[in-house]
Formats: structure tokens, sequence, C-alpha cells
């Protein structure tokens, strides 16, 4: 009896090593990280303002933006140490600060050998356990905030812009509330969002007159909102994109 007591205590000891062990890196999954630094000559160097650089690790993948471009990975997690497969991207040519954070970001995922993940950090070290990427936990519904509509997909030439003298805005709210400026009246509404799908309610509207051309692109816009089903984030601009991968709406954030 004493010697399976005995045995009983030693395989506890051993299971509670075994989970020590393979939390060592944290929890990594289920999180939007945001890209803060990266390592440049052996110098953490921020991501300049107006850059956004993402991972979202699930299921064996990580994607995100890498500033420019979408892009995504497989990757493996062992305890703390990770290792992260081929990047395949988007090829949009990237100029300025996104590219060339994008170009140094793409170099440095896949020779990620280790990580840490406490509290709202996740820190990614090369095989020599030098630190090279650091993110902070993001909001994990990215759409929450203000935005300035800088296009929209009039449903006949494709994306245009708003009409000299008009603004157009939207602001996602964490409770599912979608509302904003039409360029002349104001909208509300609700929407739902599922990691990159987007569904937007019937918008109701205030009943104000104005030019028939900017009562046009209202009517125009409000239904390029409603027909969005997904989106995705390069950098600091947002897309939604309707169902049959045309862009519907672009946004940059509200200034």
């Amino acid at each position: 009896m004493r010697r399976a007591l005995l045995a009983l205590a030693l395989i506890s000891i051993t299971g509670l090593a075994a989970c020590s062990s393979g939390g060592t890196g944290g929890t990594i999954q289920g999180v939007r990280w945001v890209l803060s630094s990266h390592d440049v000559s052996g110098t953490a160097t921020p991501v300049p303002g107006g850059v956004t650089v993402d991972a979202t690790f699930e299921a064996g993948t990580v994607d995100g933006s890498g500033g420019c471009n979408s892009y995504n990975a497989s990757y493996k997690v062992n305890g703390s140490k990770i290792e992260i497969g081929q990047i395949a991207s988007t090829l949009i040519l990237c100029d300025g600060p996104g590219g060339d954070v994008e170009t140094a970001y793409f170099a440095a995922l896949p020779t990620a050998a280790s990580f840490t993940a406490t509290g709202d950090t996740l820190t990614l070290f090369n095989a020599s356990g030098a630190a090279i990427l650091v993110y902070k936990a993001g909001p994990a519904n990215p759409l929450v905030g203000d935005w300035a509509v800088t296009g929209y997909n009039d449903g006949a030439t494709g994306v245009v812009s708003p009409a000299t003298g008009t603004e157009l805005t939207a602001t996602f709210g964490e409770d599912g509330t979608l509302a904003g400026s039409a360029g002349c009246n104001t909208y509300n509404g609700s929407y739902t969002q599922t990691g990159e799908a987007i569904a937007i309610g019937q918008l109701a509207t205030t009943r104000k007159a104005c030019e028939e051309a900017v009562m046009t692109q209202e009517t125009k816009f409000l239904a390029a909102l409603q027909a969005s089903t997904s989106y995705r984030i390069n950098g600091d601009v947002l897309t939604l994109v309707q169902s049959d991968g045309s862009n519907g709406v672009t946004l940059v954030p509200a200034s």
C-alpha cells in the first residue's frame, strides 16, 4: 500500500512538472498580437506610427498583416519552443515605413525558435536566445474604433473616393453597434464579427435632404457597407470585402 501511494505521488509530481514545462512559453493562441518592436542589428526598434503588424496564432496557423501585405504560415509549439513555416503573403508593392518593417518582419518570423507569453506581452527569440520580435496583446476585434472612409464601391466602376466636401465615417463599437456619417445623414445599426468575417445588418438613417449627387453617394455607400462579408487590415488600412471578393469600403483610423 505504501509503495502504491509513493508511486502515485511520483506520478503526480511528474505530471505537475510536465504541465509546468509545457507551459513555460505561456499561451499564444486566441490573442491578436500587435508588434511593438523588432530587432534591427541587435537593437530593439519600435514599429513606426501608422504601421500595424500583427499575428494571430490559432490551430497551427499564424496569420495577420506584415505592415502592408496579409500573410499566413504554419507553426508548431512544444512547451516554450516554436517552429514557424514558410510565409505566404499577398503581393502588394509596399513603399515607405510599412514596406521596410514588413521586409524585416517576414525575415525574422521564420527564425523564431522559442517564446515567452506573460500577461499582455509575447516575445519571440531566435535560436541564439536573442529577442527578435516583441508584441503586445491587441483588441480581439480590430474593427473597434473610429474610422474615416477613403473609398466605397459604387456598384458600377468599383471603389471611388468620397465626393469633395463630404465626409463618410464609421464607428464600430465593442457592443456590436455601427454608426457614422453617410455624407448627408447619420446612420446606425449593428454588426457581428467572427475572425475575418463580418455581417452588417440593416442600417437606419436620419432623413435630411441634400443635393442629389450627395444623396446618390449616400445610397451607394450604405449599400457597399451592408454588402460586406469579410475584412482585411493592411497596415492602418481597413478594407471591407464583398462576397465576390471585390473591395467594398476602404477606411483608415480617424484622426
